[in-house]
């Protein structure tokens, strides 16, 4: 075996590697965004779209549990030839007010303009784990 076939077996693991830990990683941060989604009915966690550009889609499922969520996001990111972007969406108009607050007064499911169950939004606080995701991916742990 050459130096340079030797070379070019590395890059093609590595660009496997990196394809598997980047899709990896992007079901995980989805999972975990997709589960801390505060639920009254389950319609905000049914609204997450998984695609590799942003979605208009809103739908009236309920995904109390998230499970089909998840399973479509999932799906979505394993079957996508290309896997240098992927885009998670949720186009319900309170959407806004559950990551950033705002909702006027305090209610039975908000505190200060905040979600009670997500005061801190719910991709914000996932994405500030990105990093601990990336590397458990990458090492074959559990974050």
């Amino acid at each position: 075996m050459s130096f340079t076939s030797e070379v070019n077996d590395f890059i093609v693991d590595f660009q496997d590697g990196s394809e598997e830990t980047m899709r990896g990683t992007t079901i995980k941060l989805w999972e975990a965004v997709i589960k801390g989604s505060p639920v009254k009915e389950g319609r905000f966690r049914g609204n997450w779209f998984a695609s590799r550009l942003e979605s208009s889609e809103v739908t009236d499922r309920l995904d109390p549990v998230g499970a089909t969520t998840i399973s479509n996001a999932t799906a979505s990111v394993l079957n996508q030839s290309d896997w240098s972007q992927f885009t998670l969406t949720n186009n319900l108009p309170y959407s806004e007010v559950i990551e950033y607050g705002g909702y006027p007064g305090d209610g039975p499911n908000t505190i200060n303009g905040f979600s009670s169950s997500a005061p801190e939004g719910v991709v914000r606080v996932n994405v500030k784990r990105f990093n601990v995701i990336l590397e458990a991916e990458a090492n074959g742990n559990l974050p």
